[in-house]
């Protein structure tokens, strides 16, 4: 498994504009094969900070939902929303 945290510092003014994306992102990308998790998520304590977190079965479908059209307009698009470009953090489970 493969495991997301993306987070974005969104400009105020551009809010709707951020969650009208990110909700499309959300729809589209849990219909996809190997998307086990994805759900936007805003921060308790800055209203204007949010985090994506994914969950996807391998790094081969994550690698597949980086050349959906969905995904490609977001990151076309997103960073225009916000105050600085988004941070990606891509983590994999520890076998115990």
């Amino acid at each position: 498994m493969v495991i997301l945290n993306v987070f974005f510092d969104v400009k105020q003014e551009h809010e709707a504009d951020f969650l009208k994306l990110l909700n499309h992102m959300v729809v589209e990308s849990n219909r996809e094969q190997g998307c086990s998790y994805y759900q936007l998520w805003r921060s308790a304590v800055d209203p204007y900070s949010y985090s994506l977190i994914e969950h996807w079965d391998s790094q081969e479908e994550l690698n597949a939902h980086g050349r959906t059209a969905h995904w490609i307009n977001f990151n076309d698009t997103v960073n225009e929303y916000l105050k600085s470009n988004y941070e990606e953090h891509h983590y994999s489970e520890i076998p115990a």
